[in-house]
């Protein structure tokens, strides 16, 4: 099959992994770098501001014409958009006057409809129309969708895969342990919640390393801030040498899961996490992963786990093996959206 892939492609981020996933199932893929550095910035200068609080974040690098172009010269079967904040509606118009029997798909791995994204949705608001099918990762949005006219709307769980060639165990030697191992380890953005539980964690005694930015008002003499945050190979080999990885939510995204509710046990690493009925339905807690409700309850966890390493590695270990087999990987997701596609409603 013939597979026009728009998305980012940085190793930044997990687009790349779902554009390479086609690639690994045979598909013939032709990918399309659809945000520039810099085009998602809400600061890079005063038009992109501006164009964000206004709902149309600006197509700077021209991704409109460029899937416009590469549709009409290569006629794909399939055009997949991740995360269109910037494709219009007249083009996805365009493009299927051009393209006999095409069928455009969306994966949106953030939600338009949530508090804290409001802006910069405009442009795909008025597109959500055009496309067949949306594939969104929160059961409330199948609904929101279709209110704004949706043709099909289909809610995945897990929304995000694991990929196959970063998220894995590692062996791990002496000078990357040294470099990423800890007892209890966390990478990702700073938000005050996460952060206030973190600031708990050692003021109970209990150490944690953190990749990514973090206000002084959160540095603790227990908590190694490593201010820069890892991507590709390095955050799964940091991962991969955590005693325990903490998986936090966004509550303004409405986050029931989120990508390293994959990534974390594919790399074989005990993953504890927020309990949400996502999670719950992902892995079986106490068996495949540790799920907190509370402050108190993230301590108590951290603590019992890190006393016992045979309940910790057994957890860490059946959890991978349910990433494996449920078909939480990009290939098994991917595959079974394209096969979704496929299919008529």
């Amino acid at each position: 099959m013939k597979i026009l892939y728009v998305g980012s492609l940085s190793d930044q981020g997990n687009s790349a992994g779902r554009c390479w996933a086609l690639e690994a199932l045979g598909h013939r893929v032709f990918a399309l770098e659809a945000f520039p550095r810099g085009a998602l910035s809400r600061r890079t200068n005063i038009v992109n501001r501006l164009s964000w609080l206004a709902g149309r974040p600006k197509d700077v690098g021209g991704a409109n014409g460029k899937l416009l172009a590469l549709a009409r010269s290569e006629q794909p079967d399939v055009v997949w958009v991740d995360k269109g904040v910037m494709i219009r509606r007249d083009t996805l118009q365009a493009v299927r006057r051009s393209v006999q029997n095409v069928a455009l798909a969306h994966f949106n791995p953030d939600d338009p409809f949530g508090p804290g994204w409001r802006r910069g949705w405009r442009t795909f608001l008025e597109a959500v129309p055009e496309y067949d099918c949306h594939f969104v990762s929160r059961a409330a949005n199948v609904t929101e969708y279709e209110q704004r006219g949706a043709r099909r709307v289909v809610h995945d769980l897990p929304g995000w895969g694991f990929d196959s060639r970063i998220h894995r165990p590692y062996d791990l030697d002496a000078q990357t342990r040294a470099q990423f191992g800890c007892d209890v380890g966390f990478i990702g953005a700073f938000e005050v919640p996460r952060a206030s539980m973190l600031l708990a964690l050692a003021q109970a005694g209990i150490g944690a390393r953190i990749w990514g930015p973090w206000p002084r008002k959160f540095w603790h003499a227990r908590l190694h801030i490593e201010t820069q945050p890892l991507f590709g190979e390095a955050y799964g080999k940091a991962i991969s040498s955590f005693k325990i990885a903490l998986c936090f939510l966004r509550k303004y995204n409405r986050d029931g899961h989120t990508v390293r509710s994959t990534e974390i046990p594919a790399c074989g690493t005990l993953m504890l996490a927020e309990r949400t009925e996502d999670h719950l339905a992902l892995f079986e807690e106490g068996k495949e992963a540790a799920f907190f409700s509370s402050t108190e309850e993230l301590v108590d966890k951290v603590r019992y786990y890190l006393d016992h390493d045979a309940d910790r590695t057994r957890l860490a270990a059946a959890g991978r093996e349910r990433c494996l087999q449920s078909g939480y990987s990009n290939e098994a997701l991917m595959k079974k959206r394209i096969a979704t596609l496929a299919r008529p409603v």
